[in-house]
C-alpha cells in the first residue's frame, strides 16, 4: 500500500497514533496524508501528527492544497487504504448511518479504496447492540473492521485492564495486512 490515508478520530487511542503512522512508513513505506476530526485535535495537535508523515493533515472540508483542492474528493482518489483509528464509536455510527457531516466521515463514504475501521472504545461500549448493529451494517456496506484483539489495554481514566482496544502498535501491520488478505487484496 504505496499510498496511506489516516484518519483519526476522537478516541483517546489518538495520543498514541504517532507509533502507528511511524510503522506504516517503515514497515510499508507509505505515504501518509491524514485526516482527524475536530475532537481528535483536542487530543493531539495537528503540527504534532504533521512531524511524523511526509504528507499534509487536514481537518475541515475547506482545508486544501495545490493538490488536494477538495479534500474528501482528492485525498480518497489519491489513496491506496484509508485506515481509521482510532475508530471512535461517533465515527463509527455516522458513516454506519449515512452521515457525512465533517471531513471524515464524508471522505470514508467517497472512498473507492479500501476502507478500514480499527475501533478503540470501552468494552462496554464496543458490546453494545447499538454499537454491535452498526459494525454489522458497516461490514455489509463494504467497509472492513480490524477487530479489537484479544490484547488487553489499560483504561486511561481508571488504570483498569479492559478489551476493545484497537491493536498495539506492533500487531497493527499484521492485523492490517489479516484483514486484507481476508477480502483477497494482496499488500
Amino acid at each position: 500500500m504505496k499510498n496511506v490515508l489516516v484518519c483519526i478520530a476522537g478516541s483517546i487511542g489518538a495520543v498514541e497514533i504517532q507509533n502507528y503512522l511511524t510503522v506504516l512508513r517503515s514497515t510499508w513505506g507509505s505515504s501518509i496524508h491524514v485526516i482527524m476530526t475536530e475532537s481528535a485535535t483536542k487530543m493531539i495537535q495537528k503540527d504534532t501528527v504533521n512531524y511524523f508523515i511526509d504528507g499534509n493533515v487536514f481537518v475541515n472540508s475547506t482545508d486544501s492544497t495545490d493538490q488536494f483542492k477538495i479534500p474528501h474528493i482528492h485525498l480518497t482518489a489519491w489513496a491506496d487504504l484509508m485506515v481509521i483509528i482510532p475508530a471512535s464509536a461517533n465515527i463509527i455510527g455516522k458513516v454506519a448511518n449515512g452521515i457525512a457531516d465533517d471531513l471524515l466521515s464524508t471522505a470514508a463514504m467517497a472512498a473507492k479504496c479500501p476502507v478500514i475501521f480499527c475501533p478503540n472504545m470501552n468494552e462496554h461500549m464496543l458490546n453494545r447492540p447499538a454499537m454491535q448493529r452498526n459494525l454489522k451494517q458497516l461490514k455489509e456496506d463494504g467497509y472492513l473492521i480490524v477487530e479489537p484483539g484479544e490484547e488487553e489495554a489499560i483504561q486511561l481514566s481508571t488504570g483498569q485492564k479492559v478489551q476493545g482496544a484497537m491493536p498495539s502498535a506492533g500487531q497493527f501491520i499484521p492485523r492490517l495486512e489479516e484483514t486484507l488478505r481476508g477480502q483477497g487484496i494482496h499488500v
